[in-house]
Formats: structure tokens, C-alpha cells, sequence
């Protein structure tokens, strides 16, 4: 059986094999999404995201609300200059708990300013890169795609 490669997943891959320098046999394509797409994975480390700039802009709206404890998280401990990363936090809570926070911020957020305010006024800030790059906060760019490192 033939499989049909998506191409623009295959423009994908040969920009995030630019970049890191590497053929593009060695990056494998992720089963599922992360804020409604693909990523990928170069070796068992390191994982990217390569998007278009408006689908790049679409996955931080999506990542926004997605992170809003890690979020306020940051904000406050920066507000008090607090030692502490919401890294931190992850060790200690189950992935269910701050799922369940999360979803209690939110409502908080649409009963108050609203969602989409929240969303333009982070990414009207050069925040994209900030939500996109959980490894280095960083937005590069190869042949016209943006990529974030994810870890």
C-alpha cells in the first residue's frame, strides 16, 4: 500500500532538515496534534513545530488558552519577583489537577475581559514565540516557516 505524503508537511520537513542541518529521513512526523498541529521529532529529545506565520499565529490563540495557569503562573511570581518557576509546579501536581485549574481560569477569563481580548493583547505583545517555544522562547526561521522547539 502507498501512503500519500501531505505536501506541505513535506515542505515542512525539508525547512526543519535545513535548519538543523540533518536529512530529513531522521525526523519523524508526530501521530497527533499539539494546538491543531503536526509536529516533529528529531531523535527521542528534541520536538519542533514548523507552521506558516498565519498558522503559527492560529496555534498561539489556541496555546493561550491552553496555558493559562502556566500563564498567570509567570505573571505573578514576575509581579513579586518570586524565585520560583511554574515549572515547579509540575512535579507536584497531577497533570489532572492542572488541567482542572486551568479549566477554572478560563472561566474566569470569558466571565471577565473575554478569551479573544486575552489572545490579542499577548500576541499583540510578540508573545507567539513566548507560547510556541516551550524550550527557548525562540522563533526561527527557515524557507519561509517559522519553527519553535517544543523541548
Amino acid at each position: 500500500m502507498q501512503t500519500i505524503q501531505d505536501p506541505s508537511m513535506f515542505q515542512k520537513r525539508q525547512a526543519l532538515a535545513a535548519f538543523l542541518h540533518v536529512d530529513q529521513e531522521v525526523l519523524q512526523e508526530s501521530k497527533g496534534n499539539l494546538y491543531g498541529f503536526r509536529a516533529f521529532f528529531h531523535g527521542n529529545d528534541e520536538a519542533y513545530l514548523v507552521l506558516t506565520d498565519s498558522e503559527a499565529t492560529r496555534a498561539a490563540e489556541h496555546a493561550v488558552s491552553e496555558k493559562l495557569w502556566l500563564i498567570c503562573l509567570e505573571t505573578l511570581f514576575a509581579y513579586f519577583d518570586i524565585d520560583a518557576y511554574p515549572s515547579d509546579v509540575l512535579g507536584k501536581m497531577k497533570t489532572k489537577e492542572i488541567r482542572r485549574v486551568n479549566e477554572e481560569l478560563k472561566t474566569l477569563i470569558y466571565n471577565t475581559a473575554g478569551m479573544d481580548t486575552l489572545r490579542q493583547k499577548m500576541l499583540s505583545f510578540g508573545n507567539r514565540k513566548n507560547l510556541l517555544a516551550d524550550y527557548d522562547q525562540a522563533e526561527n526561521i527557515q524557507d519561509g516557516y517559522f519553527i519553535y522547539r517544543l523541548y
